[in-house]
């Protein structure tokens, strides 16, 4: 069953959506963690360049959130992780997951299934200054790295004159105190967890689809005032969306609803036709 499908929360997919999280639950760990690892060690052994790059002045800051990390997994998973030097234990399958001077936020990156990244305000503007992302949606970490929100925010439509100000705002006003969660879905016809805006094409109506979902996490660092930036993916096939009451429903009507823009920076047209065999008998699934 689905964990999260954000479509049923918020209608309107060009949006904050933003919500309180308690900072117990700032990370989720769960049994799917291994095949993350796997995924993200498995691209580091090919070279992949692509899955980590920082800016020399986030360093203190990548060495904070790897510091806050540990403590946080801890302190509220205890279940799962236990201390092994400065780095960790993975307790279910006994992996042991070593802390780096070098590169902190790499190595902290491993300790979990969420891509993680470090905003810091430069110039007065907000940038992104260091990330582990190996999951990408439909982006180039080498395109976005060290640049603004505004920039890195440009192929999103509608999103500038909606959303830039209040993100700006909001970052302002995020507080050690009072970290925030968001969601983002999209669809896909892979379940691999990296995709990048160059493997698009039309599928065909018998092409099985997934649901794509983020979770978000936002959270001001105590020290170095840095915005810590976690992204968990979470991939489901579309026919899971059959077993919860409305989804596939709403799914729909979400879809139709949306301005040609969005649904071209959704992809839609290319998974239209596979679309079809989700949604042309809804009348018979539980939803």
């Amino acid at each position: 069953m689905p964990k999260y499908l954000p479509h049923m929360q918020h209608k309107d997919v060009i949006s904050m959506g933003m919500s309180s999280l308690d900072s117990r639950s700032w990370i989720e760990p769960d049994q799917d963690y291994p095949r993350y690892l796997d995924h993200k060690l498995a691209l580091y052994k090919q070279g992949q360049k692509h899955i980590f790059d920082s800016v020399p002045s986030s360093y203190e800051a990548q060495v904070e959130l790897a510091s806050e990390l540990r403590r946080h997994l801890l302190e509220n998973h205890s279940a799962l992780y236990c201390p092994l030097a400065d780095g960790l234990c993975y307790l279910p399958d006994g992996i042991e997951l070593p802390a780096s001077t070098k590169q902190p936020l790499w190595n902290a990156s491993l300790w979990v299934a969420d891509d993680v990244l470090i905003m810091q305000k430069l110039n007065n503007e907000y940038c992104l200054t260091a990330a582990s992302l190996c999951s990408p949606s439909n982006w180039h970490l080498a395109e976005k790295i060290g640049q603004p929100m505004a920039r890195i925010h440009d192929p999103v439509p509608t999103l500038h004159e909606k959303l830039t100000p209040k993100i700006d705002r909001f970052f302002d006003h995020l507080s050690v105190e009072n970290s925030i969660q968001r969601f983002n879905w999209s669809l896909q016809a892979s379940n691999e967890l990296d995709q990048f805006p160059e493997d698009k094409q039309i599928y065909p109506a018998n092409t099985p689809l997934y649901y794509r979902c983020e979770r978000q996490t936002l959270t001001r660092l105590p020290q170095t005032n840095a915005i810590a930036f976690t992204i968990r993916v979470y991939i489901y096939p579309m026919i899971a969306l059959a077993q919860v009451p409305h989804a596939l429903t709403q799914l729909k009507a979400g879809i139709d609803a949306m301005p040609p823009c969005v649904k071209g920076y959704k992809d839609i047209i290319y998974f239209a036709p596979a679309l079809q065999k989700y949604f042309s008998d809804l009348s018979s699934l539980k939803g």
